[in-house]
């Protein structure tokens, strides 16, 4: 064999190889994701470490932390920035066990930048979050996390500062009623901490578009739910269509909140949050019968929950649910005159937001008697009180102590 022939042969060899190094590197680039750098962010105060990078475009879980190193606790939220291309069938999940936020199935709002707002975290400690997008097709958002500017004027601030909060109340809700003044106590909700009024409370009134409230809780977002003082002049049915009673956009009460809204709420609107309320109507059904998951987490165990274990609807005004009511210092089997949402004025019964059970075609609502009892006996076609719940947005200024002789008054009056 020639040299010049093994040459030829030698080189072809090479080209072999080469080409199936090139076919092998190709594969391995094809079939290899890409990877996402970790991105830290600090500012001295808050640290936060974008574990999957700070752009949200497609389906998946994101996750992060927010990290406070500062020797004060402090409050952030959670936003998005850069939006492109809104598609309002976007849902999303945010949950964090250290920050206690735990939201399902949220649509996403094109005038809203909020996912979390208020989030609370403790000095020298580290809060891990996992987001959940669904449904995304071509939206695109940046994620933004910063430190909220401390307000002390703020309403919740102020509410705070006129209270001793405590950890657990006297009387356990749902089981036990509350007649004594147990003040503000601490729980949580979606959002995060929620503080709320418990039994004979005497310091929660509140004046706004010239009516008299009382409030319920502040919301874990730092907004304060309030609910009127009084019913509204009209009766109302829940629902005077039973197949309707489901459906919270079409049901007798939601038309008239709606009313009630337009004629005299509407020129306040700038204070009132539009803002997330519970639709839950899942439950177990037993051939013409269902017993709804409300009716069997509070009659049935006793555990009332500030969490929406349901579908959530956006409105500026709707009702106080059954486990609010529970928290507040009522429960079904006891009457009770002596809890903050008794008045002797209100001489029937007036409803909650919350279903109960369905029997022989009937649907039962929970309700309030006038007793201050809350029951479940109430059929939607029955034309009862209505009392409407709204929320007062987080920034907003308020002046008195919260007593009946000097009620918090929003800024709308000072």
């Amino acid at each position: 064999m020639s040299n010049k022939y093994k040459k030829g042969l030698t080189i072809l060899g090479i080209l072999i190889v080469l080409c199936g190094m090139v076919e092998i590197s190709y594969l391995n680039y094809k079939n290899k994701k890409p990877e996402i750098e970790t991105l830290v962010e600090a500012n001295g105060e808050l640290s936060v470490n974008y574990i999957n990078g700070k752009l949200i475009n497609n389906n998946g879980i994101y996750e992060f932390s927010v990290t406070n190193n500062s020797e004060k606790d402090f409050y952030y939220e959670i936003a998005m920035k850069s939006l492109t291309n809104f598609d309002e069938n976007l849902k999303y999940s945010i949950s964090s066990e250290e920050a206690s936020v735990n939201i399902s199935n949220a649509s996403l709002e094109k005038d809203n930048f909020l996912l979390v707002d208020n989030v609370l975290i403790k000095s020298k400690t580290t809060e891990n979050f996992k987001l959940k997008i669904e449904n995304n097709k071509d939206t695109s958002f940046i994620l933004s996390i910063h430190k909220m500017s401390e307000n002390e004027e703020y309403f919740f601030a102020t509410i705070l500062k006129n209270n001793e909060v405590k950890k657990e109340s006297i009387t356990k809700p749902s089981v036990e009623i509350a007649t004594s003044n147990e003040g503000l106590i601490e729980d949580v909700d979606d959002y995060g901490l929620t503080y709320y009024f418990r039994g004979n409370v005497n310091n929660n009134y509140v004046k706004f578009a010239n009516e008299l409230w009382r409030i319920i809780r502040i919301n874990g977002d730092g907004s304060v739910r309030i609910i009127s003082n009084e019913t509204l002049n009209e009766l109302s049915s829940f629902s005077s269509k039973i197949e309707d009673s489901e459906k919270y956009a079409k049901i007798d009460i939601t038309t008239k909140l709606n009313s009630y809204y337009e004629a005299a709420l509407k020129n306040s609107e700038t204070y009132i949050a539009n803002t997330k309320f519970c639709k839950e109507t899942e439950g177990f059904t037993n051939n013409s019968s269902k017993t709804y998951n409300a009716y069997t987490r509070l009659v049935t165990n006793n555990i009332p929950s500030f969490n929406c274990l349901g579908e959530t609807y956006r409105s500026r005004i709707g009702l106080m649910t059954v486990d609010e009511a529970a928290f507040a210092g009522g429960n079904f089997k006891d009457s009770n005159k002596e809890y903050y949402l008794y008045n002797k004025d209100i001489e029937d019964t007036w409803w909650l937001s919350n279903l109960a059970k369905t029997k022989d075609n009937n649907f039962y609502p929970f309700s309030i008697a006038k007793d201050g009892k809350i029951n479940d006996l109430t059929t939607s076609t029955s034309y009862k009180n209505v009392r409407p719940v709204i929320n007062i947005i987080k920034k907003t200024i308020v002046k008195g102590n919260g007593t009946i002789e000097d009620p918090y008054i929003i800024n709308e009056q000072l």
